[in-house]
């Protein structure tokens, strides 16, 4: 007889101590509404200090394929990396300096990110293109992109800002308040969830809190979660599951990290429920 194993591992981490965190002035405020259902549990984890990045690890993006990491200060790279943990290649980041690029995004041909009011991108071989100026906060510290538009957000404000951009490089961006919700002024990073119509929005304020607001800008909760100082957040798929959206969130800790969290049931592949057929 056949038996099926599942196994979800649930890991807490230390906090990282300051010099080695890109973590918001302003200390976390109460009111994370934790949860105990499967939304944000655990399913995969990379220890990017194993893969030999340096411990000032911020920003995650991803291209449809890979996960691509920024390390800042004395690394000032961009680590490329499978969803299974693989190390592809690390290309340098362009003219950058201190933590140098933050969180990431990708609007389906390139990848953006910022370190000032300037937000670089990226093409798919890793190859610096050029950039545009947004003046909503600096850096535009969260990527999210979603329909034509960017989100962004900062340290020491409530605020996530809808950015429209016209494709033209160098140009300056229109922005507009989209949300108030971030009520620890910690924002880090932000993602965009297709599964449910939302955006996430990361923060380093080191209470723990990850906010989920509807398209609309409104709070739909803020959850918290084991990453206690968080960077970057991106959407990708878990390892083995192509094309099953889940949230991939960077831990500023001991060690820097990446951790896997279910946004969306994980659906089984086709292989298992071939195993599971033969004990009927």
């Amino acid at each position: 007889m056949r038996y099926l194993f599942v196994l979800l591992i649930l890991v807490s981490f230390a906090f990282a101590s300051d010099p080695f965190t890109d973590s918001s002035p302003n200390p976390g405020l109460p009111g994370g509404q934790g949860g105990s259902d499967a939304l944000l549990d655990q399913l995969d984890y990379i220890d990017l200090e194993a893969l030999g990045t340096t411990v000032y690890c911020v920003g995650v993006g991803w291209d449809g394929t890979n996960l691509w990491v920024t390390d800042g200060q004395t690394g000032l790279d961009i680590w490329i990396i499978t969803p299974g943990g693989v190390l592809v290649t690390v290309v340098p980041q362009s003219g950058t300096s201190g933590w140098g690029l933050r969180d990431l995004c990708w609007d389906g041909t390139r990848m953006f990110g910022s370190q000032s009011n300037q937000v670089q991108y990226y093409d798919e071989n890793y190859t610096y293109v050029n950039y545009y100026n947004c003046y909503a906060c600096s850096p535009n510290r969260a990527q999210a992109y979603h329909d034509g538009h960017f989100y962004t957000g900062t340290f020491q404000s409530p605020n996530v800002y809808e950015v429209t951009w016209d494709g033209v490089a160098g140009s300056t961006a229109t922005y507009t308040t989209w949300s108030t919700a971030i009520t620890n002024n910690g924002c880090y990073g932000a993602a965009y969830d297709d599964f449910n119509e939302c955006i996430w929005v990361s923060t380093a304020a080191g209470d723990g809190v990850i906010y989920q607001i509807d398209m609309t800008g409104t709070l739909i909760t803020a959850h918290t979660y084991a990453i206690g100082t968080a960077g970057g957040c991106t959407p990708g798929d878990l390892d083995g599951y192509p094309g099953q959206t889940q949230l991939w969130v960077l831990e500023q800790g001991t060690p820097d990290a990446l951790h896997c969290l279910e946004a969306q049931p994980v659906a089984l592949e086709r292989d298992t429920w071939a195993g599971i057929k033969t004990l009927f």
